[in-house]
């Protein structure tokens, strides 16, 4: 393979970073040149780092303190991903808010994945403390949809 200047391999590197790109390959019949990179951060505008700072660390307190406060209070998550809805139909009140009892094998919400509308029952019943999730946002598998207070 040619050798390329440090120019060409700097051009390289920027055309990843601006695509997000994680490898880039080059061939030829005699051998292969492989770029790597492990992910590259995007470059944070100071006006904007502050608030970006502030928001994650209050979230964080919240949850450890939720923690240390009640021992019973178990998180339930989805076991798939999708869109969540807090109701039937947009007419409709929410299955559960916060303050609500629930039972094993109630239905707490819908998970929409690939226009099927799957229904989410809880494991455990007890008092809705906290739903962590707004209508039609996105769900991630093992993301916590709400805590319960166990009885």
């Amino acid at each position: 393979m040619k050798e390329f200047s440090p120019d060409y391999i700097e051009k390289l590197i920027n055309i990843m970073k601006n695509n997000e790109l994680t490898e880039v390959t080059l061939e030829d019949d005699h051998s292969s040149m492989v770029i790597k990179s492990n992910g590259f951060k995007p470059v944070i505008k100071e006006k904007e780092e502050p608030v970006k700072e502030e928001q994650p660390v209050v979230e964080e307190e919240k949850t450890e303190v939720k923690a240390e406060e009640k021992k019973n209070v178990v998180p339930i998550v989805s076991n798939m991903i999708g869109l969540y809805f807090s109701k039937p139909a947009p007419e409709d009140k929410p299955f559960v808010q916060v303050g609500d009892e629930i039972k094993a094998g109630q239905t707490i919400c819908i998970i929409e994945t690939i226009k099927l509308m799957n229904k989410i029952t809880s494991e455990v019943s007890g008092k809705v403390t906290e739903i962590c999730i707004n209508d039609g946002e996105p769900v991630e598998y093992g993301q916590v949809i709400m805590y319960v207070e166990q009885n």
